[in-house]
């Protein structure tokens, strides 16, 4: 009688679970596009110091925010965040950035999405030298009648190819962090 019952439990749980097997798999890959999309417009407005063509790729929210790699870099209001890129933009020398990111990452959930990337930048600093430095990236997303939007944008120099540093060891950030006070919502 007990391998009868353990069968037929094992015969229910395959038939609840059969949806979910023959369900058709997720549709992510439009999505995923269409953030990928989004970062690269992001890119390409940053490369040319495209202040308008940024802040529009923002969700239109007095909540947006931006955040970079250490404590205080962190940015919340529409004012903040343009501030930042203007700071930004004294960093490299317009048309001189471009960037792979080859590991990324991304789902779309109904009207908000989240996307990770791990890119290898490479610009020209203000003294006319080519840098290249790695790059992580994260974001929340929101759809907006104009399409996806930045909610949240984190970015994060990586420390080296050797991973996190020795504890007490003095790091040091490969692209200037911008010196604008944290600002609370407008």
């Amino acid at each position: 009688m007990k391998k009868k019952q353990a069968l037929l439990i094992s015969m229910l749980g395959c038939a609840l679970a059969a949806p979910v097997w023959a369900a058709e798999p997720p549709k992510t890959e439009k999505a995923g596009e269409e953030l990928r999309a989004v970062l690269r417009q992001h890119h390409e407005a940053l490369n040319k110091h495209d202040l308008k063509a940024l802040l529009a790729l923002y969700a239109d929210s007095p909540d947006v925010a931006v955040m970079g790699t250490g404590p205080g870099e962190f940015w919340k209001g529409k004012t903040a965040v343009e501030n930042t890129y203007q700071h930004y933009f004294e960093t490299f020398k317009a048309g001189s950035l471009s960037n792979e990111c080859p590991e990324t990452t991304g789902v779309e959930e109904g009207n908000n999405a989240w996307l990770m990337a791990s890119c290898i930048m490479k610009d020209t600093d203000p003294a006319g030298q080519p840098r290249e430095f790695g790059l992580n990236i994260s974001a929340v997303l929101k759809k907006e009648k104009a399409g996806w939007r930045f909610q949240a944008l984190h970015f994060s120099n990586l420390v080296g190819e050797e991973g996190s540093p020795p504890e007490g060891a003095a790091t040091a950030v490969p692209v200037p962090v911008p010196e604008v006070a944290p600002k609370k919502a407008e």
